[in-house]
C-alpha cells in the first residue's frame, strides 16, 4: 500500500518503507537557506516517535520516505504530524501544527 494523503492526514499500511511521497510546499518560495522539518509524535503534545529534517529543497517539495528501521517505530494506531519552516536555522512558521498519522494493520 502506498501512503494515503486525504486533506492533511496521512495513512500508509504497518511496515511500509521505500516509498517516497512528494510534498509541496506552497505559500512561500523556498531557498538554500531553508529547510523544513517533519515531527511525528504519540499525540497532540505527546512524546515524539520521529523528526526529519529536509534541506536543500527543491521546487518547494520535499520527499517523505520512512526506511524500516523507522517504519518500525509505528505499530499499527494513530498518531499526529506537523511540519516546521526554518530559515537560517531560525523558526519562521508551522507549516501544518497538527495533522493526524495513521498505521493500519495489513491483511
Amino acid at each position: 500500500m502506498a501512503w494515503n494523503v486525504t486533506n492533511l492526514n496521512l495513512s500508509m499500511a504497518e511496515g511500509d518503507y521505500g516509498i517516497a511521497l512528494p510534498v509541496e510546499i506552497e505559500g512561500t518560495t523556498l531557498g538554500e537557506q531553508d529547510s523544513i522539518k517533519l515531527t511525528f509524535k504519540t499525540a497532540v503534545n505527546g512524546d515524539e516517535i520521529l523528526s526529519k529534517t529536509f534541506d536543500g529543497i527543491t521546487d518547494n517539495t520535499i520527499s517523505l520516505e520512512f526506511t524500516d528501521e523507522e517504519s518500525a517505530l509505528f505499530p499499527v494506531g494513530g498518531y499526529v504530524y506537523c511540519l516546521d519552516w526554518y530559515q537560517n536555522g531560525n523558526f519562521m512558521c508551522n507549516i501544518i501544527p497538527s495533522a493526524q498519522f495513521k498505521v493500519v494493520d495489513k491483511a
